[in-house]
């Protein structure tokens, strides 16, 4: 994040303290009154009384129309997309490009915790070759990532370190040439693309094989339900944010509970399509997510 958005957040959310392993040089653009150095060695802190209450989750959009959006999920709105007893196979590994510190990243670790399986982060700094390679040694069964990681990953020799189960990609839209490039990669494995936005939540999924998703999935009532108006794409859900930090423009969920997420999609023949992305400035959408 660019040290003028870093600003911004810090302001927008009423930020009061900032724990990091900054030194001093790297507080510049960082105006909080309270500023705490961690390390790696883990002291007991003395006991102190609390009154109890419901965790909140604050996550960033990707801010590439502008200083990123502050989202206010819980606990129950980011797991709702996880199938109870989802990935119960004990040798499940998960692995994601994406930064689990966003919403896309969250959702790959929730899955993996919830369905007791493990995990291997990725790094900042590394390659997608290195990743890769890790990912090998590491017998990975399910990953994730953007069509712009994948196509990274497909020109790197690393690609066949991996033999995945189960291939999802979200963040972008996934045409049918990355569908493709992967399913020749990887025969062995199910492949599927999600559509979801920081605001929205998980949508859907789509597993076929196909770009776009079917006009089935537009009216059905269910734990998501969709609709298209003025050509955009609208979800209701539990899985959505709560609000927005320190926003003062309209809600992002209308009368009817409805998150416009701004993404114009069109019917062509019997296939959905999104034909232009960020009608209206929304969210970070991941279609191709979960994020």
């Amino acid at each position: 994040m660019s040290s003028e958005h870093l600003s911004a957040v810090i302001a927008k959310g009423g930020v009061d303290a900032i724990v990091s392993d900054w030194g001093l040089h790297q507080r510049e653009h960082c105006d909080a009154p309270l500023h705490v150095r961690c390390g790696p060695t883990i002291t007991r802190a003395p006991r102190v009384q609390v009154d109890p209450q419901a965790t909140e989750w604050v996550l960033l959009t990707s801010g590439t129309t502008g200083a990123p959006k502050m989202l206010v999920h819980n606990f129950a709105s980011l797991t709702a997309p996880i199938k109870s007893g989802q990935n119960q196979e004990t040798d499940v590994v998960w692995g994601t490009f994406y930064d689990i510190r966003r919403y896309g990243g969250l959702q790959i670790l929730l899955r993996a915790i919830l369905g007791r399986g493990s995990f291997v982060l990725s790094s900042a700094d590394e390659s997608a070759g290195d990743y890769l390679g890790r990912l090998g040694a590491h017998a990975v069964t399910h990953i994730s990532g953007t069509p712009s990681h994948w196509r990274r990953a497909l020109m790197s020799p690393a690609v066949r370190a991996i033999a995945p189960r189960y291939v999802r990609l979200s963040g972008e839209i996934a045409d049918q040439a990355i569908l493709n490039a992967l399913r020749s990669c990887y025969p062995q494995a199910s492949i599927g693309h999600a559509y979801a936005s920081t605001e929205a939540g998980v949508g859907f999924e789509v597993n076929d094989g196909l770009e776009g998703f079917p006009p089935s999935t537009i009216g059905a009532r269910g734990e998501v339900e969709m609709k298209i108006e003025d050509s955009s794409l609208r979800i209701r859900s539990a899985r959505a944010a709560d609000r927005h930090v320190g926003e003062e423009g309209p809600a992002f969920v209308d009368d009817e509970g409805f998150v416009d997420t701004g993404d114009v999609v069109e019917l062509r023949g019997d296939r959905y399509l999104i034909q232009i992305k960020f009608k209206q400035n929304r969210s970070s959408t991941c279609f191709g997510n979960s994020n």
